[in-house]
C-alpha cells in the first residue's frame, strides 16, 4: 500500500513539474515565434509594400 501511494505521487509532482515547464518555457518561446512569423510575413510586407 505505501509504495503504491509514493509512486502516485511521485507521478503525480512529475506531471506537475512538467506542466509547470510546459507552461513556463515553451509557451512563451512558442508565442514568440508565431509572432516574429506574423510579424515577418504580414506586417512588414504592408508596411514596406
Amino acid at each position: 500500500m505505501r509504495t503504491k501511494r509514493v509512486e502516485k505521487f511521485k507521478r503525480y509532482r512529475r506531471k506537475k513539474i512538467r506542466n509547470y515547464f510546459l507552461f513556463i518555457f515553451v509557451l512563451p518561446s512558442l508565442v514568440l515565434a508565431i509572432g516574429y512569423l506574423i510579424s515577418s510575413l504580414i506586417i512588414l510586407p504592408v508596411m514596406n509594400g
